[in-house]
């Protein structure tokens, strides 16, 4: 089992990919020698940045070891606060993908809340789809590794909202 990195870890081990691989893209899988999920972490920046959950202290450090905030040259979007549905439907997204290690949220998806963001998601696909979906909203969900593929089927609830759902009917 290894120790958990301290913020300082993190970056000093972003700093040694970026000096040993200057212009790799890091998969979002990206596990160091000792076990860290650094692909994972950075995807975890880029997404808070991009939300205007990470603190402007964070995006200096960040900003100060030559952090790369989007894998192309296309600056990471913003999310507008006053969008408070979309920024709530992009979150649920975000910690579906930290959990499941990918986008693919289901298209009966539903958080422990009672968010739709299956259905949500599956409208913005669709659009995107059409070609419909404006590019400030679909460049969003590219960060968060959604693509304009197929959906699969899976559990209409987290498995939170299951338990109780079903402990409530007895």
């Amino acid at each position: 089992m290894r120790d958990n990195q301290s913020a300082a870890s993190a970056l000093q081990l972003y700093c040694a990919f970026r000096h040993q691989h200057p212009r790799s893209v890091m998969p979002s899988d990206y596990v160091t020698d000792n076990g860290f999920r650094l692909g994972r972490w950075q995807d975890r920046q880029r997404v808070a940045r991009m939300l205007g959950t990470l603190p402007p202290q964070r995006i200096q450090q960040l900003d100060a070891i030559g952090f790369l905030w989007s894998d192309d040259a296309v600056p990471l979007p913003a999310v507008s606060a006053a969008d408070s549905k979309r920024r709530r439907m992009l979150t649920a997204i975000a910690a579906y993908r930290e959990e499941h290690g990918n986008a693919l949220v289901p298209a009966n998806y539903v958080t422990a809340d009672g968010e739709q963001v299956g259905q949500w998601l599956y409208r913005a696909v669709k659009k995107w789809r059409a070609d419909a979906l404006p590019d400030e909203e679909r460049r969003p969900l590219v960060v968060l590794g959604v693509s304009p593929g197929p959906r699969p089927r899976g559990p209409r609830t987290s498995a939170s909202h299951v338990g109780r759902q079903s402990a409530g009917r007895h």
